[in-house]
């Protein structure tokens, strides 16, 4: 079927009538760069895909190859998401944790409608006059006024257990059992009702970030502002380009290039993310022709709407004939959000925190019908259950041995001011 474009003039009011039009179906996902300029170029400017016509639901033991299968079927490209606990079927990694947020493990679909912008372009896989029609549903959609709620939400670990484990990672790093642990935490609220789109909207506008994303999977949202991309495929050459460096942004230019110079001159986060970087060298590695892996760029700091951060890049070229699903099982879950060596950090990660990360540290996404894909990293991030009237929010920080917790669970309450603001959670 061909697709057909046409020419709007309120595009950004269209894209949220295209999301609360979109939000009517059992599925749909958005992918929204917000036209990012800097060294993360990506594929979709903004895309939506919207209800399904075909899809798989990865079991753990037997996800990767349920994916492989379904790709081998498809000849459209299909959206979806990973969830971080695919990390028990790629190492021997029992989870007895608690899993408060439900999504699947693996989800992938073949979208009914993608509908594409481009500028002040609207494109939909439907002929003319079926196009029209839907932008005419679309455009008809009332966009409904955010209103803010102050909820009362709870830490499922407290400042002084946070504290506490913090102080056991380092003792563990003393020990020798690794070298760098991101540890994650979750504030939740209960008896909440959420007009998902609309906080969307709210929040995206807030961060502009380049990896943002909405997920509906029947009554589970995501609601998604993250800055960091996973892993890209495009023909032979595969990149990642992780996380680990961050630090507030100011609206004086002068005083934000005096932090963005402080956060390039730390040592200490300098090493967290050079500590990650051999990681994902690694992890790539195995995925690539031998001598190919190479860093790109090492420890540079990038701006974002509420934050500074710092960026490294790596990317290697990809052995011949290697299939997707081994690809991405290679280098997944991402190392910014496990520490080094994987392995061990993921055990104590099991060990300390208190609930299962699930669809939080996993990947939101897409994959073409020739391979090629991009998948973010789920982060600065609202998890809605509507069913349970559950809301989460979770944030972490990379522990080293030079980790002060105090500052640790400062960073952890910086990396979510954005979606607390939404919620009007106080300190």
């Amino acid at each position: 079927m061909e697709k057909t474009t046409v020419t709007l003039p309120n595009i950004e009011l269209f894209k949220k009538q295209a999301l609360a039009w979109a939000n009517k179906f059992n599925v749909c996902l958005l992918l929204n760069s917000n036209e990012y300029q800097s060294n993360i170029p990506t594929h979709f400017e903004w895309t939506l895909a919207v209800d399904t016509v075909n899809l798989v639901e990865g079991k753990l033991g037997s996800a990767f190859v349920s994916l492989e299968g379904f790709l081998n079927e498809k000849k459209q490209t299909v959206f979806g998401f990973l969830s971080y606990d695919l990390k028990n079927e790629i190492e021997n990694l029992p989870n007895s944790l608690p899993d408060y947020l439900g999504f699947p493990h693996l989800f992938f679909f073949e979208p009914r409608y993608v509908i594409e912008v481009k500028k002040s372009q609207v494109s939909i896989n439907r002929n003319y006059p079926e196009t029209m029609e839907i932008i005419d549903a679309i455009q008809a959609m009332k966009i409904e006024n955010l209103q803010a709620v102050s909820l009362d939400f709870n830490f499922r670990t407290e400042r002084e257990k946070y504290l506490k484990n913090v102080a056991d990672i380092k003792s563990r790093i003393l020990a020798g059992d690794f070298y760098e642990m991101n540890y994650c935490i979750e504030l939740f609220a209960e008896k909440v009702t959420l007009n998902t789109t609309c906080f969307f909207n709210y929040l995206n506008d807030k961060t502009l970030a380049p990896f943002s994303s909405f997920v509906k999977y029947f009554d589970k949202f995501l609601l998604c502002a993250s800055p960091e991309r996973f892993l890209k495929r495009k023909g032979n050459s595969i990149t990642s380009q992780p996380i680990k460096g961050t630090i507030k942004r100011s609206e004086n230019r002068i005083e934000n290039d005096k932090l963005q110079q402080a956060l390039q001159q730390n040592e200490k986060e300098r090493a967290e993310n050079i500590m990650i970087v051999d990681l994902v060298r690694n992890d790539i590695a195995k995925s690539c022709q031998t001598g190919s892996v190479r860093v790109e760029e090492l420890c540079g700091v990038y701006e974002f709407n509420t934050v500074n951060q710092m960026i490294s890049t790596v990317s290697g070229t990809l052995k011949n004939d290697i299939k997707v699903s081994e690809i991405i099982r290679n280098t997944f879950p991402m190392g910014s959000m496990t520490g080094a060596p994987k392995i061990e950090v993921m055990k104590c990660i099991d060990a300390l925190e208190d609930c299962q990360r699930n669809l939080y540290s996993g990947s939101v996404g897409y994959i073409m019908p020739n391979g090629d894909f991009d998948f973010n990293v789920v982060i600065r991030s609202v998890f809605y259950d509507a069913a349970k009237q559950y809301v989460s929010l979770r944030s972490g920080s990379a522990i080293t041995f030079d980790s002060q917790a105090e500052k640790e669970w400062d960073e952890v309450l910086l990396k979510m001011k954005a979606m607390r603001e939404i919620f009007k959670v106080g300190e």
